[in-house]
């Protein structure tokens, strides 16, 4: 329930967000820079957060981090200059790496084996179900909420108006964490040498990934504003269509994929295959365009919502639950920290190619899943997790079902 609920607040804010820095009147490279504060904020937040969550109990790793990001949203309702700007971006991204990590290791807490992905599975559908009912309200909003204040749609004050109902929606959500208990975490940790040798192998893959998201995902929105001429109340429906697809295929890609291909073929399978489609939509222009580009990232969504939920279980499936929420902490460094360039530099790509820019954009994504299909092949093909003292590992259960 917290899970959809912020996440419907939140999808309401991610959803204007670049637009109220497009109505102050910054430029593609400056909000490229600003979505790469708030990767930047996860990866300065990503070491205190490690050592927050493996000394105080989830419920309050819950608040803390809840509290940092609704204090970098007050800062983007309430001032307009970059310097500020940035300081509540990385707000935002320090406190969401806090939640994020806290979240992870919840469910990763009450799971095992193959369970656990259909459970992550279950849960990202719920995140992306939530997602496309916030995008398909944000898109509505936009008329009436500007209509109330007096403004037009793209108005600063219109879109500011629309990220405080967003940031009040995903605030409610910390009520949910008033009903969880305090639960022992068992100590049991990996040993040293092998805990750092998965660390490094994974930050590797998670350095491929972030790169190619950040090159993309942080703009989708002015993405179909700008290429298609697409206005709000379409684009939430766009949005939204998008975040049913992933939804899908979080659901199936753990009762359908992993049991026939096993946990690591089968995320790197749908990766792959996502890559032609993300290809398609970069190279299609025009506005007769558009339901194709849809259709191609919808697809495109739902291969890679599957995999990532699948992913996800691998990777906490390969620590104890005392190392959990500190790993996906420490992976996030490296995730982040390639985001933010990537964010920075197809920011200033678009600002020196125009619309070709969203072209190498896409690519770029796709450039970046690619590199890290084939890292995860080569460095955990013959890895087993075993995170889970006396428990099945993932890729056995897998095995086992198949």
């Amino acid at each position: 329930m917290a899970g959809a609920l912020g996440s419907f607040g939140l999808g309401i804010v991610a959803f204007y967000l670049n637009f109220v820095y497009r109505a102050l009147g910054f430029v593609d490279t400056q909000i490229g820079v600003l979505a790469a504060c708030q990767a930047l904020g996860v990866v300065m937040g990503a070491v205190p957060a490690t050592r927050f969550a493996r000394s105080h109990p989830r419920r309050t790793s819950l608040f803390v981090g809840g509290t940092v990001t609704g204090l970098g949203l007050a800062l983007v309702l309430r001032f307009d200059t970059v310097p500020v700007l940035a300081l509540a971006a990385a707000l935002v991204g320090g406190g969401g790496i806090l939640v994020a990590s806290t979240g992870a290791a919840l469910l990763a807490d009450a799971s095992r084996g193959i369970g656990r992905v259909r459970l992550i599975g279950q849960q990202v559908a719920l995140g992306t179900g939530a997602a496309f009912l916030a995008s398909v309200a944000a898109g509505g909003l936009a008329a009436p909420v500007a209509s109330f204040i007096g403004a037009p749609e793209g108005d600063v004050r219109a879109v500011r108006a629309l990220v405080a109902i967003g940031a009040v929606l995903a605030g409610l959500s910390i009520i949910p964490v008033l009903f969880l208990r305090p639960v022992a975490i068992p100590p049991q940790t990996l040993a040293t040498t092998e805990r750092r040798s998965l660390l490094q192998r994974f930050v590797a893959v998670e350095l491929a990934f972030g790169f190619g998201a950040g090159s993309f995902m942080p703009f989708i929105n002015l993405f179909f504003a700008d290429r298609f001429g697409v206005p709000f109340a379409a684009l939430g429906l766009i949005l939204g269509i998008l975040a049913v697809a992933g939804s899908l295929g979080a659901l199936a890609h753990g009762r359908l994929v992993v049991p026939r291909l096993g946990a690591l073929n089968g995320i790197v399978a749908t990766e792959v295959a996502s890559l032609p489609l993300a290809i398609g939509a970069a190279l299609l222009l025009g506005p007769a365009a558009l339901p194709f580009v849809v259709a191609l990232l919808a697809a495109r969504g739902f291969l890679m919502y599957g995999s990532s939920a699948s992913l996800s279980a691998f990777v906490l499936s390969s620590f104890t639950p005392a190392e959990r929420a500190g790993a996906i902490a420490t992976l996030s460094i490296g995730y982040y920290a390639a985001y933010a360039a990537a964010a920075a530099g197809s920011g200033w790509l678009r600002s020196v190619l125009g619309d070709p820019g969203w072209t190498a954009n896409l690519l770029l994504l796709c450039a970046g899943y690619g590199v890290a299909a084939l890292l995860q092949l080569r460095l955990f093909g013959a890895h087993l997790p075993r995170g889970d003292a006396g428990g099945a590992a993932l890729q056995a259960a897998a095995d086992s079902i198949a």
